[in-house]
């Protein structure tokens, strides 16, 4: 269920992005900008106990701040990620909830990003 879930949001964004995707945040700021699939949790739904709701980190980490056009570089980024899962109607069983504005440490630098979380409802039987 959960290696599912992160292998599809991983094939899902790779299939139609050219952005790379990595496992892990970089360790070299030449890596970047690049899409990091976190690590999955979940919870039991509150609406039927046999359904979990899954959900894990997407972060968008962009170039340096002292880098050319950065931040604008990163929004567009950001704006295709969410485009990418649906936007506010979902891609398939993916959806979008919350773009949460992050600093990422790469290579002792703090570089501008966002965590969007993803989500999905999982049915265990």
């Amino acid at each position: 269920m959960f290696s599912e879930f992160r292998a599809g949001v991983y094939d899902d964004l790779h299939s139609k992005l050219s952005t790379p995707i990595w496992d892990v945040i970089p360790d070299d700021v030449a890596e970047l900008p690049c899409l990091v699939v976190g690590w999955p949790g979940g919870q039991q739904s509150t609406t039927a106990p046999v359904i979990w709701d899954l959900s894990l980190p997407v972060h968008v980490v962009g170039r340096r701040q002292q880098a050319g056009r950065s931040e604008a570089e990163l929004l567009a980024l950001l704006d295709d990620v969410f485009t990418a899962l649906g936007g506010t109607r979902g891609a398939g069983d993916f959806r979008a909830i919350r773009c949460t504005p992050q600093l990422v440490t790469v290579a002792g630098q703090d570089c501008p990003g966002y965590v969007v979380t993803v989500t999905e409802a999982n049915a265990t039987c």
